[in-house]
């Protein structure tokens, strides 16, 4: 038996729609993307979206334009972001022309650390982009109140709250990818959300590149999302309540079944998470790669949370002293809505004899 660490939330209904987009024959963005731009927002909490074709568009598109909407901004060159993080965050930095600034994490929350952004924050800097890491909701007031402007990341956290209010409707824009395993999916996907209505109508205008006439140092470029996309996603939030629920339920379940080994384990809090993934940090006399390698050989597929700090690509982060042990002591249990209890009882069993077995290796005997 394997267990795979995550997996689509796709079934019937997303089937049906699906067909029927396809035997209307209007397959390109059209009305049904308008539609789930209209539903969408419901779950984020913002004025206005446009959907893309991906996350990395949507983080692209804000950071391209904010300095069109904010003309304050114009000539700034740099954007801080995490380094615990995957690759399409600093992609997206780099293809629109920002050095991105790496800064390290709150081991609570997996996100930015509040102290750290602080000290990187230098008159060049352009925007903070804040993710909600692994399904844990944060409140950014703080952040908002450094007088940079906060672009907030939420595939990992959609439709999760902070004291009543949405993630996504923090910061100047939030932007989502909707990738097969993520919290919703379109397959793939992306979206941006923002009370900005210039900003959201300059990437309209953006994506939408044919029968426009054009300035000689314009261009425009394609990141439509499809109607098939769209349908797929309007399938899926009308089951975002359950799927919110169940990785809920799912959460605590694996809290209630780690509680004996706490004293080996960091545990994720229960409060603002919906649980996207269930991040363990072991106390650091064991490497996490030892008890993943374990683990899978017993058909377990957990992993590390990002596959590399984003800083050991570019040689320029420092000081990143939680980044460097939440990659060495990072484990990503599986979790997703195919999962069950009785899996989460064997990979809990699993955990804690691969704790033991490295613990004893290291000479532990206190296990």
């Amino acid at each position: 038996m394997i267990i795979k660490h995550s997996f689509p939330f796709v079934g019937k209904e997303e089937v049906k729609e699906v067909e029927r987009i396809i035997k209307e024959g209007i397959l390109s963005a059209g009305k049904i993307v308008e539609k789930f731009e209209r539903k969408i927002l419901k779950f984020v909490g913002t004025k206005f979206s446009v959907a893309v074709n991906s996350g990395s568009a949507s983080l692209f598109l804000i950071l391209k334009f904010l300095p069109k909407v904010f003309p304050e901004l114009s000539g700034k060159k740099k954007v801080i972001i995490p380094s615990f993080a995957c690759p399409a965050i600093s992609n997206a930095a780099l293809f629109a022309g920002y050095e991105p600034v790496f800064s390290d994490i709150n081991l609570d929350t997996f996100a930015l650390d509040f102290d750290d952004v602080k000290k990187r924050i230098t008159p060049d800097t352009l925007a903070i982009v804040y993710i909600h890491s692994f399904g844990i909701c944060n409140d950014l007031k703080d952040f908002i109140s450094l007088g940079v402007p906060v672009v907030e990341g939420i595939a990992q956290s959609f439709g999760g709250k902070v004291n009543g209010k949405f993630v996504g409707s923090y910061g100047v824009a939030s932007f989502s990818s909707f990738y097969a395993t993520k919290v919703i999916t379109t397959a793939e996907g992306g979206s941006v959300f923002s009370d900005e209505k210039k900003l959201i109508d300059k990437i309209k205008d953006f994506i939408d590149y044919d029968k426009k006439d054009y300035e000689p140092d314009q261009f425009r470029f394609n990141f439509k999302m499809s109607d098939i996309q769209a349908a797929i996603g309007l399938a899926q939030l009308k089951k975002i309540s359950f799927i919110l629920k169940t990785r809920k339920n799912l959460g605590l379940y694996y809290i209630k079944k780690l509680h004996n080994l706490e004293r080996f384990l960091k545990i994720p809090s229960k409060e603002n998470n919906i649980f996207f993934r269930f991040v363990v940090l072991t106390d650091g006399r064991v490497k996490a790669e030892s008890v993943i390698e374990f683990m899978r050989k017993k058909g377990i597929m957990a992993d590390k949370p990002i596959w590399k700090p984003l800083h050991y690509f570019y040689g320029n982060g420092s000081d990143l002293k939680n980044t460097e042990f939440a990659y060495e002591h990072g484990i990503s249990l599986p979790i997703h809505l195919s999962i069950t209890k009785k899996q989460i009882d064997f990979i809990s069993y699993i955990l804690g004899k691969a704790l033991q077995t490295q613990m004893n290796k290291t000479g532990d005997k206190n296990f």
